[in-house]
C-alpha cells in the first residue's frame, strides 16, 4: 500500500453537509481526508486500504453496521483500523448505542456531539498514529516471512551441500576389497571430500563469527606468493575434474601483506572455488598477483557464466547465488562471498566484483596495503621445524573409539609413539603415568572434562608436557578458556594429522624421559 492510502481518512455523515464540512477541516489540518456515500462506497474502498474511518452514527444502521463488520472480519491478522464515530443524533429520540459488535472487530473510539474542531482533528490524527504502528508491525510480518523462507531455501541448500560429499564418503567407504582394505584412489577421495566438507562447515561458522563480531586476525608478515600457491593446490582436484585450466599469473617478487594466513586462504580458496563452480567444463580461470602502488591487489577471472548487471551489486550479500542453470548444477550455498567480503574487510581491504553480463565471464579484485618488510627468516624456521622433528611420544586422550583409534594408527604410521585413553579420569592418570612429549585431549570428556584433565596436568607435571585441545566447539571463547585451563593449543574438530604435525613441529620436545629426536 503506497503511503498515500495509508494516512488517507474516509468520512461518512449523510446528513446536509457534515461530511463536506469534516474532510475541510481535516484537510486544513493537512490530512488527506475524502468523503464516502454510504458504508457501501466505504466498504469499496477499503480494498485498496485506508488510515482511518470517520462516521457519523446516523452512517451506521443495521444492515451498513452488519455489511462494514463483516468487511472488518476479513483483516488480515495485523490490520484493525482505527474508527472514529461521532454518536449522539440530532434527534434527541435517538438511543445511544455501544456499537459492541464493531469494537470485537477493530478499534472504535466514539466521539460526543457536538464536537469541537480540535477534539476531532485530535482524535483523527491519534486514530492515523495507531493505524502506523500497524504498518510497521504488518512490515516486520514481512520481513520475518522473508527471512523464514529465505532460511528454509538455505537449510535446503545446505542438506544438498553436506549430502553431495557424505554421499561420496559412504559410498568410497565400500569399495573395500575382499581382505578390507580400500585402494589408494578411494582413500585420497575420502580425503579430498572430508576436506570439502569441512570447509564447508568452517565457513558457515566463521561467517556468524564475523558477523557477531568474534573473528580475532592472527597477523603475522605473510608472502601472498605462497598463500596462493597452496590455495590453487587445494582446488587443482576440482579444476581437472571439469578439465579446467588454471593459469597463475604472479612477480618473482615477494608480494608481502600483515596478514592472518588462514584467513587469507579463506579468501583466496573461495574466490577460486566459486570461479570454478560458475565455469563450463573446458574453460578457463586465472590468478593474477601483483603490487600496484602501495597494494597488494589479487584478480580472480574466469568465462563462465557471468553476472548479470542488476546483481552485480548484490553478489557479496549471504545466500546470493548467480541464477542460471549451471551455476544451480553446481550447488552451493551462497556463503563464500559473503565471508570473502567480511574477511577482506577486517583486513582493512577492498574487494570488488565485475562481468559484462550473462555468459561473459566474470572477475574479482582483491586488494590489501603492502607490508612495509618482508616474512621474517622464513628458510631459518623451517631449519628449526626440521630440527624439532623426529618421534614423540604421545598420549591420545578422546571418548569416541572411531576417532581414538585412527588417530592413533596414523600417528603410529608417522612413527610416533602413541598410547590412548577413552575418558577424563583414565586419561589423567595415563597422562601422570606416561609423562608423554604431547597429549590431544578430547575437551567433552565423561567422567572430568579436558578442562579439568589440563589444569591437574598442569599442577602435577608443570610446563614438560604440550597440551593440545581438541574440541567441536571452536569459538574464540573455547580456544580462550582452553589455554586459560593449561593447554598450549587448541585444534577443532576433525582434527587434521597435518595441524598435528605442524604443532609438533613448532614445540620442541619437553620431557627429557622422551624418545631421542632423531
Amino acid at each position: 500500500m503506497s503511503d498515500e492510502r495509508s494516512e488517507l481518512v474516509l468520512v461518512v455523515a449523510p446528513i446536509g453537509r457534515d461530511a463536506e464540512l469534516m474532510v475541510a477541516q481535516l484537510t486544513t489540518a493537512g490530512l488527506n481526508a475524502t468523503p464516502c456515500k454510504d458504508i457501501r462506497d466505504v466498504c469499496g474502498r477499503l480494498v485498496d486500504g485506508a488510515g482511518a474511518l470517520v462516521l457519523t452514527e446516523e452512517a451506521l444502521p443495521a444492515a451498513a453496521l452488519a455489511e462494514l463488520t463483516q468487511v472488518l472480519r476479513d483483516q488480515p491478522p495485523w490490520s484493525e483500523i482505527p474508527v472514529v464515530i461521532l454518536t449522539g443524533a440530532p434527534s434527541l429520540d435517538v438511543k445511544q448505542r455501544t456499537f459492541e459488535e464493531l469494537r470485537r472487530r477493530t478499534n472504535v473510539t466514539l466521539v460526543d456531539r457536538p464536537v469541537r474542531i480540535t477534539t476531532l482533528v485530535s482524535s483523527v490524527q491519534s486514530a492515523l498514529r495507531a493505524r502506523q504502528r500497524q504498518y510497521e508491525v504488518r512490515d516486520l510480518m514481512r520481513q520475518l516471512e522473508d527471512r523464514i523462507q529465505e532460511r528454509d531455501r538455505f537449510l535446503a541448500v545446505l542438506g544438498h551441500e553436506l549430502r553431495n560429499p557424505l554421499a561420496a564418503i559412504l559410498l568410497a567407504s565400500q569399495m573395500t576389497d575382499a581382505d578390507g582394505k580400500l585402494d589408494g584412489e578411494h582413500a585420497h577421495l575420502i580425503e579430498r571430500q572430508s576436506q570439502h566438507l569441512s570447509r564447508l562447515v568452517n565457513d558457515l561458522l566463521d561467517l556468524s563469527r564475523v558477523a557477531a563480531g568474534k573473528i580475532v586476525l592472527k597477523r603475522e608478515i605473510v608472502d601472498l606468493r605462497e598463500i596462493v600457491a597452496q590455495s590453487v593446490r587445494v582446488v587443482k582436484p576440482g579444476a581437472d575434474k571439469h578439465h579446467l585450466d588454471i593459469r597463475v599469473d604472479q612477480p618473482r617478487e615477494p608480494v608481502t601483506v600483515d596478514a592472518d594466513p588462514i584467513r587469507i586462504d579463506q579468501i583466496v580458496t573461495n574466490l577460486l572455488t566459486n570461479a570454478i563452480k560458475y565455469t563450463p567444463d573446458g574453460g578457463h580461470v586465472s590468478l593474477t598477483l601483483g603490487t600496484d602502488g602501495g597494494e597488494a591487489f589479487l584478480n580472480v577471472s574466469d568465462d563462465g557464466v557471468g553476472i548479470a548487471p542488476e546483481r552485480i551489486g548484490g553478489i557479496f550479500e549471504l545466500f546470493a547465488q548467480a541464477e542460471n542453470a549451471i551455476g544451480r548444477a553446481q550447488g552451493g550455498m551462497g556463503i563464500g562471498l559473503a565471508l570473502v567480503r567480511n574477511l577482506v574487510h577486517l583486513h582493512d581491504g577492498k574487494v570488488e566484483a565485475r562481468s559484462a553480463g550473462l555468459g561473459k565471464g566474470s572477475s574479482f579484485e582483491v586488494r590489501f596495503p603492502l607490508a612495509g618488510r618482508a616474512p621474517s627468516q622464513v628458510a631459518s624456521e623451517s631449519t628449526a621445524h626440521a630440527a624439532r622433528g623426529g618421534p614423540r611420544r604421545i598420549v591420545i586422550v578422546e571418548d569416541n573409539k572411531d576417532i581414538r583409534d585412527l588417530l592413533g594408527l596414523k600417528l603410529r604410521r608417522l612413527g610416533h609413539m602413541v598410547e590412548a585413553a577413552s575418558d577424563g579420569e583414565e586419561g589423567l592418570r595415563l597422562l601422570l603415568s606416561a609423562r608423554p612429549d604431547l597429549a590431544l585431549v578430547d575437551l567433552g570428556l565423561p567422567g572430568i572434562d579436558g578442562y579439568e584433565v589440563a589444569k591437574e596436568t598442569r599442577e602435577k607435571l608443570g610446563g614438560g608436557i604440550v597440551l593440545v585441545a581438541v574440541s567441536g566447539f571452536g569459538q574464540p571463547e573455547d580456544k580462550r578458556r582452553a589455554l586459560e585451563s593449561g593447554f598450549d593449543e587448541h585444534i577443532t574438530k576433525p582434527a587434521d594429522v597435518r595441524e598435528i604435525e605442524n604443532i609438533l613441529h613448532r614445540f620442541p620436545p619437553r620431557n627429557t624421559s622422551s624418545p631421542e629426536v632423531v
